[in-house]
């Protein structure tokens, strides 16, 4: 009995120390070097450990983004997914990118310029001389003679404004046989408006029309001086005041120089107030003092 009584003191006086150490630690006070941190055990049947955060199943992770362009190529990932312990084994997936498409090529093709649009010239007023041949054919009244007929040269001074209208004055010398077979020369002035049709084109065409006026000296034949009686000189001038139209063709040969044909008509009157008449019908006895006929020419101009 004795020894069973001193196994009870020592056992008390073990658990003693062991409660006052416990009580002690209990009022450790915070931060001393004698004191130490202890975890309380967890108790493996009162709390379950936590559980693993679940992870995504492998078909439904997402792709990896595609590298920026241009960027350097790094090396593939490594995604390893882990199932829960006790699931299969963890699966390692290397995820590779695909192999980079090839650069894509853009052609631009770069179409030629377009032309520029045609420069449109500004009309200037032009100025020109023109130079000219040309017959006249006189009318022949009753008795007149067979080879009436002139021919001559002549120059103007054209001036045109604006492309469809010029304004022309010239002058001419014609010599030759008059319809009562006298010889004769002759020199008109006239002033005339051109009107052009087709200003733009290189051939053009064009009214002429305007007034003349003219001098002629006329040598009358010995016959007539003697049938005339006294009052017939041997020289006789004219003075005309009359009218003229036509038509005409221009060709230009460059926008300098261009040739021209043309045929007009006209008729005038005497303006010098003489007794003697120009032409007597020795048939009838009538006589007159108007005349006309037509003028072919043809010439050369240059303008500036």
């Amino acid at each position: 009995m004795r020894r069973c009584l001193t196994h009870a003191l020592v056992a008390v006086a073990m658990t003693a120390p062991m409660s006052a150490f416990a009580q002690e630690d209990s009022n450790c006070p915070p931060g001393a070097w004698f004191c130490e941190e202890v975890e309380p055990p967890r108790d493996p049947v009162a709390e379950p450990p936590p559980a693993a955060p679940a992870e995504a199943a492998p078909d439904e992770a997402p792709p990896p983004p595609p590298p920026a362009r241009g960027a350097a190529r790094r090396a593939p990932p490594v995604v390893v997914y882990e199932t829960s312990p006790s699931g299969p084994p963890p699966q390692v997936i290397v995820v590779a990118p695909g192999a980079a498409p090839p650069p894509r090529v853009i052609v631009r093709r770069v179409a030629p310029p377009a032309p520029p649009p045609p420069v449109k010239r500004r009309w200037r007023r032009h100025w020109g001389i023109n130079l000219r041949m040309e017959g006249v054919m006189l009318g022949r009244e009753h008795g007149g003679a067979e080879d009436a007929g002139m021919g001559g040269v002549g120059i103007s001074l054209r001036y045109r404004p604006v492309p469809a209208f010029a304004i022309d004055a010239g002058a001419d010398f014609l010599a030759g046989t008059d319809y009562n077979g006298d010889q004769r020369t002759e020199v008109p002035l006239s002033l005339s408006g051109m009107l052009f049709v087709n200003p733009r084109s290189r051939t053009q065409f064009y009214f002429m029309g305007g007034l003349n006026i003219a001098h002629a000296e006329v040598d009358r034949s010995s016959s007539e001086v003697a049938a005339g009686g006294a009052e017939f000189a041997p020289d006789t001038e004219y003075d005309y005041f009359g009218a003229h139209g036509g038509i005409g063709l221009e060709f230009r040969l460059s926008p300098r120089i261009a040739l021209n044909v043309d045929a007009l008509g006209f008729v005038r009157s005497r303006t010098d107030g003489g007794l003697v008449p120009e032409f007597t019908d020795p048939d009838t006895g009538r006589t007159t003092n108007t005349s006309g006929g037509g003028l072919f020419r043809g010439g050369l101009s240059i303008y500036w």
